[in-house]
């Protein structure tokens, strides 16, 4: 049975440990969230970090998955070094955020913002050998695009959203980390590949009475679409929840 890591529980962690125990031998590793199938690590502890990785030296997790922003931890290097050495692949979340908006459409051959915090920990990341799966705006409970209306962090505007659902990360992981073949690209790019604007969706919550009607603005920034059509090219099965019926579901419409 695959021996597989996730570390940092958090929103989309939880789900990814929950969905991978199913059918593997999995571990969680977290700072603070324990939850069945886990230890507590606080990966900033130096002395603590390498007693794990000699834990584990003996027996390699066939993957790893880092889930939380590494670029934050001031001993990253000893946190990849320590990964690495004990996971035969680790694969790691970025952001579609780090892609120059020069385009319509934002694919893996998109050239990434040099100024964006993630740049040079996703260049070392890849250096050593390591897979990047970049994911558009999560969504799913607790994180419902409504909310981010309602509180006014977002504008009615033509921008394009790009979104995923929590349980489709946790779904496409599953599928990546059991992929048969080793021609899986080292950067790819989840979305939900759908089409929707904050101005669709403002007018949906304002005629179904979920928040007062507010007068369109003008886009505040570059508008672009994350085109995910790599990554369905080598999980073609893939599916992801419609965007329209999961709002109604936040909203309880149905």
């Amino acid at each position: 049975m695959p021996k597989f890591a996730v570390f940092g529980l958090g929103y989309t962690g939880l789900r990814i440990l929950n969905t991978l125990k199913k059918e593997n031998t999995v571990i969680g590793i977290s700072r603070a969230t324990q939850a069945e199938g886990s230890v507590l690590l606080d990966l900033s502890d130096v002395a603590a970090l390498e007693n794990f990785r000699k834990e584990n030296e003996g027996s390699k997790f066939d993957a790893s998955l880092i889930t939380f922003p590494a670029q934050k931890l001031e001993n990253r290097d000893q946190v990849f070094d320590s990964i690495f050495s004990i996971s035969k692949t680790v694969w790691m979340f970025g952001s579609t955020s780090i892609y120059q908006r020069i385009t319509p459409d934002i694919t893996e051959k998109t050239p990434l913002d040099p100024e964006h915090d993630r740049y040079e920990t996703e260049l070392q990341f890849l250096e050593k050998g390591g897979k990047i799966l970049r994911l558009s705006g999560i969504y799913g409970p607790d994180r419902n695009p409504a909310n981010w209306a309602r509180k006014g962090s977002v504008k009615k505007t033509k921008r394009q959203l790009n979104l995923i659902h929590g349980d489709d990360i946790s779904e496409v992981v599953r599928l990546l980390l059991s992929y048969p073949g080793n021609d899986l690209p080292s950067e790819l790019i989840l979305s939900d590949g759908q089409w929707h604007t904050w101005l669709e969706i403002f007018r949906f919550l304002e005629d179904n009475g979920k928040i007062q009607v507010v007068p369109e603005e003008k886009m505040d920034r570059e508008d672009s679409f994350i085109d995910s059509s790599l990554i369905r090219k080598f999980l073609p099965g893939l599916q992801t929840k419609d965007f329209w019926g999961e709002l109604e579901k936040l909203e309880e419409l149905i």
